[in-house]
C-alpha cells in the first residue's frame, strides 16, 4: 500500500515538474542565447521611446517565472499534498 502510494506520488510529481521545468528553462535559455549571439536585437528601441526590446522581454520573462512559480504552488497544494498526506497516514 505504501509503495503504491509512493509510486503514485512520484508519477504525479513528474507530471507537474517536467512541463513546468521546460516552461521555465526554454524561455530563459532562449533569452540568454539571444544575449550571447545577437545582443544588438535586444538593444533596439521600441518606437521613439527609451525602452528597448531587451528590457520589455526581460520583464516579461520575470513575470513568466512568477506565473510558473504560482502555478507550481497551486498544483502542489491541490495534487501533491493529498498524496503526501495519504502516504503519511493523514487524510
Amino acid at each position: 500500500m505504501i509503495q503504491r502510494s509512493f509510486i503514485e506520488l512520484q508519477k504525479a510529481r513528474r507530471k507537474i515538474v517536467i512541463p513546468l521545468l521546460l516552461l521555465t528553462i526554454i524561455p530563459y535559455f532562449s533569452f540568454i542565447w539571444v544575449i550571447a549571439f545577437n545582443p544588438s536585437f535586444f538593444g533596439q528601441l521600441i518606437g521613439e521611446g527609451s525602452l528597448s526590446i531587451g528590457i520589455i522581454l526581460g520583464f516579461i520573462l520575470i513575470l513568466h517565472i512568477f506565473l510558473i512559480t504560482f502555478l507550481y504552488a497551486y498544483l502542489a497544494n491541490k495534487k501533491l499534498e493529498p498524496l503526501i498526506g495519504r502516504l503519511c497516514g493523514r487524510r
